[in-house]
């Protein structure tokens, strides 16, 4: 092979090359694009949401006369609901003894049929 056909198929795979990487640059940012969005929304969202929980509670308190260690207590006893005290609520499937319907295990009854849950429906 000469030298000149060694140099345009050296050339070529430079070029192959260099335009894949230019893809996956452009994927990249694509994606970066993308996640700085849903950031951007979910703190709106977060925002909104507690904006809307203040203005629920001030509500709440004032209406019923409760305070905030009424919602501190409250609080305490949704967070223990999963068994763990770690200030987030977790989510697990539960199977309603009476129809056998799946829910989540953040409510006391079934969403379904209603029947009320007896003891610990997070074991």
């Amino acid at each position: 092979m000469s030298i000149f056909l060694t140099s345009l198929i050296s050339g070529a795979e430079v070029a192959a090359q260099a335009a894949r990487q230019a893809q996956q640059t452009s994927q990249v940012t694509q994606t970066t694009n993308l996640i700085q969005t849903d950031v951007a929304y979910l703190r709106e969202e977060v925002e909104r949401l507690s904006l809307l929980n203040q203005a629920l509670w001030e509500l709440l308190r004032e209406r019923l006369k409760l305070t905030d260690a009424d919602l501190e207590q409250r609080a305490q006893e949704v967070d223990l609901r999963d068994g763990i005290p770690d200030g987030k609520m977790r989510k697990h499937p539960l199977r309603c003894p009476k129809c056998g319907r799946v829910s989540n295990s953040r409510h006391r009854r079934c969403l379904y049929c209603g029947l009320e849950f007896q003891g610990d429906i997070f074991g």
